[in-house]
């Protein structure tokens, strides 16, 4: 069964306002979410936390993308002239054009499962009802990119302070420029295609992702690339465009987060599960995320949190140590995990933002964070 869009924590938070026929009509189906959801909005949020020169400077990156997100960037007429190629040619074009002139760092491409398109549009982030909230979704294309790009290590290590939502969305910029870019260039060859993006997107990223092989499903519900860990974000393109897939990952990321939980530790909403063994969680195996635990940090401290991007182990810089590490954890099996979880701890350490200062460029962050627990390792 598709998921409705409609249902995730960010559109109710954006879509979903106390008194109106919306809210009144979502939570008479939910009453379980209205006592929690209303306690969201009475957080400062985004721009109710830190210096207002930067919060200002974080809106020039939304608006943009408020603009890449609108009906007429992320799709479009398609050219009736059809350029014929065979798929192996097809994918070398769109490949190197992305990496090459639209400088996109990684670039995978799998099959469409419908399973993972969302059922009804739930948000309105560009604020034009070009598609109105409830809209039924049909993207009948065949194909997705996945294109990828890596986090800034040296900024992920403050986390959860405030710079972290600036990086965030400057990568959100350039995903949006890189998607919206490359579908138009598709269309143009006479192929429908479709740019999936922040501000407008009708898929799901994470299982789309695991199809076109960028990573695997790590124990916080975020996907683990073998080129940036946990730290990278993604956008999708949607085709019909004939393209070679290429092979799903192998890192053995499902035996290793089974015997680290270093995310579950240094969560500080105790969002992601420490249990050892996965559920059933919508016909999908995985371990449990309370994505409202998560959400409600990124309304205290005003960014996207991002502590589990920079404590997992994938997520640590380029080294030969790293390179060994990742060899070895891709073995599989449960002795691989222990071993270089416990080395981890040793080298890293507990997830600490004061050890590590605030770009010079951005006001001091608001020490929010130091009420938050890092550790919740069970000795």
């Amino acid at each position: 069964m598709r998921y409705d869009e409609r249902d995730n924590v960010l559109s109710r938070y954006d879509e979903l306002h106390p008194g109106t026929p919306e809210w009144e009509a979502y939570y008479k189906k939910h009453p379980d979410l209205e006592k929690t959801d209303l306690s969201q909005k009475e957080l400062p949020g985004t721009l109710g936390v830190g210096a207002r020169v930067d919060n200002m400077a974080w809106l020039s990156l939304i608006s943009l993308l408020r603009q890449l997100g609108q009906e007429d960037m992320v799709d479009g007429p398609v050219d009736p002239v059809k350029i014929e190629m065979t798929p192996e040619r097809a994918t070398e074009k769109v490949k190197g054009f992305a990496k090459n002139i639209l400088e996109a760092s990684v670039v995978k491409i799998g099959p469409l499962n419908q399973e993972y398109v969302y059922s009804h549009r739930g948000r309105n982030f560009t604020r034009k009802n070009d598609i109105p909230i409830g809209t039924p979704i049909n993207l009948p294309h065949k194909n997705a990119i996945v294109i990828a790009e890596g986090m800034d290590y040296d900024i992920l290590k403050g986390a959860p302070k405030k710079q972290i939502m600036m990086y965030i969305f400057k990568l959100y910029s350039k995903l949006g420029y890189i998607s919206v870019r490359l579908a138009r260039a598709i269309r143009n060859m006479g192929y429908p295609a479709r740019a999936h993006i922040l501000t407008n997107n009708q898929v799901i990223f994470p299982p789309v992702g695991i199809d076109a092989g960028i990573g695997e499903l790590g124990r916080s519900g975020i996907l683990i690339s073998k080129e940036f860990g946990m730290a990278f974000k993604m956008t999708v393109i949607t085709t019909d465009l004939p393209l070679v897939y290429d092979k799903k990952s192998n890192l053995g990321v499902d035996d290793f987060c089974k015997n680290c939980k270093i995310c579950a530790e240094n969560c500080p909403g105790a969002a992601i599960s420490m249990d050892d063994e996965k559920e059933i969680i919508r016909g999908v195996e995985r371990y449990r995320f309370k994505a409202e635990n998560c959400f409600r940090i990124w309304n205290k401290t005003g960014t996207d949190c991002g502590v589990c991007l920079s404590s997992c182990p994938y997520s640590k810089p380029p080294s030969l140590e790293h390179s060994i590490g990742l060899w070895l954890a891709a073995k599989g099996g449960s002795l691989p995990g222990i071993f270089l979880t416990k080395l981890e701890r040793q080298v890293y350490g507990p997830h600490d933002p004061g050890k590590y200062p605030d770009p010079e460029w951005m006001e001091k962050s608001p020490d929010v964070w130091k009420e938050f627990r890092f550790n919740r390792r069970k000795e």
